[in-house]
């Protein structure tokens, strides 16, 4: 028989060395999945804020000029009706 395994404490001491292993394997792949994600993460949030500027160019400015021009009016208008 082994040498190494004659005592309990041998014995935890493989297992402990083991069990560390499998974690640090499994840190790892977790870790490299986390990256992926990350970088997913950042592509969508840049194509939000894409969206958000085509949003405020395209559609709230218009808008913003529009009740300006509401604004500027609005005593003519008021003219008007008397």
């Amino acid at each position: 028989m082994l040498s190494f395994y004659q005592t309990p404490l041998d014995v935890l001491y493989l297992v402990l060395t083991i069990g560390f292993g499998t974690l640090v394997v499994f840190l790892a792949v977790a870790l490299f999945h986390v990256i992926g994600i990350l970088k997913n993460v950042n592509r969508v949030s840049e194509k939000a804020k894409d969206t958000v500027d085509l949003i405020n160019h395209y559609l709230w400015q218009p808008i913003k000029i529009l009740l300006m021009i509401l604004e500027k009016t609005k005593g003519f208008r008021e003219k008007s009706k008397k």
